[in-house]
């Protein structure tokens, strides 16, 4: 009885090393389990937090573009008043228009292509409707 005694609690011994063992193995692939969802869950918001960084640097880009265009095109109408300006014959400084000659083609002509041209910078969006009016009655006035 003492051999078989023995066997048993030899066998109990095995047994329970063997059942630590398997708990052990199961303890480290549930950590090992979690880890992986720990990392996956951790990648997944660096590649959203990323997604944001780059759809925030690209409104910025946008943004900064824009301004430029803006700028630009502010620069452009400023310059194409300027022209218009340049172009148009002094006004007269007495308050009453001094009426020209019938019969001066050319400056009709001139004037008629300037008055197309600041119609070409109103359409075109370099200045607006107020500096088209402003301009042309200049333009006009100094004809008259």
């Amino acid at each position: 009885m003492r051999a078989g005694l023995k066997t048993l609690i030899i066998f109990m011994v095995a047994h329970s090393i063997a059942l630590a063992q398997t708990s052990d193995m199961a303890d480290a692939t549930e950590r090992s389990r979690t880890d992986e969802e720990h990392k996956a869950r951790a990648l997944e918001s660096e590649r959203a937090r990323l997604g944001n960084q780059r759809i925030q640097t690209e409104v910025e880009i946008r943004a900064r573009e824009e301004q430029r265009r803006l700028a630009a095109a502010e620069q452009e109408r400023r310059r194409a008043e300027d022209e218009a300006t340049r172009k148009a014959p002094p006004v007269a400084a007495s308050s009453a228009p001094v009426p020209k000659e019938a019969g001066d083609s050319d400056d009709m002509s001139r004037t008629l292509q300037q008055l197309r041209s600041l119609g070409e910078l109103k359409d075109d969006g370099y200045i607006t409707e107020d500096e088209f009016r402003r301009i042309k009655q200049k333009i006009l006035d100094s004809r008259l």
